[in-house]
């Protein structure tokens, strides 16, 4: 998938990282380490410029290789990134990925992880061909669940050791989407 691509929405730019983004990055992680650390491993207290450069390569290489499609958010008002969306662990033996998002803090409960999120999923079914998405929870991220159900996600099961987080295995709710439930045809 080539690099230059981009979804749009009413309020968002959602495009591939690019290295001049590193700085809006670092600021986006570091002001929401309080809200964002309990979920995702990656968010710690010294984040920092190369931590984020490393992130934007690997990502940036993960799209050229069709492994992980990862985009970041940027408000179109003022070209502020709020945060980003991806679809990984992608299986071709399932025809399936995971949908993950996060929102920076400044940014949360403005509807924008639903946003980006329903773009990439059109996109998932429309463009990749994919039957199934899975977005996967902690078990108390209560914002990230509410996220999931506003995109029409359906809750499936809490799963045992699900997510492995810093060496340890913690359950997580799954929820999934198919085709159907955005009332797209398959071909």
């Amino acid at each position: 998938m080539k690099l230059d691509f981009e979804l749009s929405t009413a309020r968002l730019c959602c495009r591939p990282y690019k290295s001049v983004d590193l700085f809006a990055l670092v600021d986006a992680v570091q002001s929401s380490v309080a809200a964002l650390s309990p979920w995702v491993g990656w968010c710690h207290e010294t984040y920092d410029q190369h931590d984020a450069s490393a992130w934007i390569n690997a990502s940036r290489q993960n799209w050229q290789n069709d492994i992980c499609y990862e985009l970041a958010l940027f408000e179109r008002r003022d070209n502020q990134l709020v945060g980003s969306v991806s679809l990984n662990h992608l299986s071709p033996v399932l025809n399936a990925a995971e949908l993950g998002y996060w929102i920076r803090t400044s940014a949360q409960q403005q509807g924008y992880a639903t946003e980006a999120c329903q773009a990439i999923t059109r996109f998932a079914f429309n463009t990749l061909g994919l039957t199934r998405l899975e977005i996967v929870t902690h078990t108390d991220n209560l914002a990230s669940q509410h996220t999931a159900l506003a995109c029409k996600a359906r809750f499936e099961c809490t799963a045992r050791n699900r997510i492995y987080d810093s060496g340890t295995p913690c359950d997580g709710i799954v929820f999934s989407l198919i085709p159907d439930d955005i009332h797209l045809k398959r071909s």
